[in-house]
């Protein structure tokens, strides 16, 4: 399969032209929108939360991740195979966390572009068919890039964020940090949190934090939106107590 992982929502036209060029140029591989609303322009946010979604992913399979807010400036275009999943995106520590993690990585950089590239959208114009290259067994120009020498930045970021890393529709606020035993508390602005197994468990209204169905610490309310009781956005600390 295909995965595809971005910022760019699901108005507008980014996703689907960078959707349609995929399909365009495999088209007998099947394609997955698994996440359009990525950490808005962070990519290390969003690297943290590429990796704990990769137990979607299997040998074999090409995630096309793009969280670009440097499109169209020096930074490089990378093709990472770790641990036999295939991703095509920017050198911007997207994918710090994927090479961190995996035990057996290669790291290459682009070389190949086409005859007509935007400077605003590299999605489409690169990183698209290049995923569909890879899919599909086609050679493109790259070289190797030993691996330190990917984002300079990115090598200094934690094992774990201890921050709000996403928060979804329900307002449930996603942080980096595996989860950990139930026995913790977690404090997140001036408030503490203890652990729960699921929303049942604690009484209507009441906040807490549980591991999430990709194995991170989340924090919760139930039937409520945690985002409104802690005042959160993404990037808000948390921190184990």
């Amino acid at each position: 399969m295909i995965f595809v992982f971005s910022d760019f929502g699901v108005n507008g036209p980014y996703s689907g032209t960078m959707r349609s060029v995929v399909m365009r140029n495999a088209p007998d591989i099947a394609i997955c929108d698994l996440m359009l609303d990525a950490p808005d322009r962070n990519p290390r946010a969003s690297s943290y939360l590429l990796a704990a979604l990769g137990r979607e992913f299997k040998p074999g399979d090409v995630v096309l991740a793009v969280v670009d807010p440097g499109v169209g400036s020096t930074r490089k275009g990378l093709v990472v195979t770790a641990d036999g999943v295939t991703y095509v995106g920017p050198d911007n520590g997207l994918f710090e966390m994927i090479i961190r993690r995996a035990d057996d990585v290669t790291v290459r950089c682009i070389d190949w572009e086409p005859e007509t590239l935007s400077a605003s959208f590299h999605g489409r114009d690169i990183f698209g068919p290049v995923a569909a290259m890879v899919a599909t067994g086609q050679d493109f120009a790259s070289h190797v890039l030993p691996s330190d020498q990917r984002y300079d930045d990115a090598q200094d970021w934690p094992d774990a964020l201890a921050e709000v890393i996403y928060i979804d529709t329900y307002g449930n606020l996603m942080t980096g940090l595996p989860a950990q035993n139930s026995e913790i508390k977690l404090r997140i602005g001036d408030r503490m949190v203890t652990a729960a197994r699921t929303f049942s468990d604690v009484p209507l209204g009441e906040p807490f934090h549980y591991c999430n169905s990709i194995g991170l610490c989340e924090i919760a309310v139930n039937c409520g939106r945690a985002d409104q009781v802690f005042e959160a956005q993404i990037g808000m600390p948390v921190s184990v107590q």
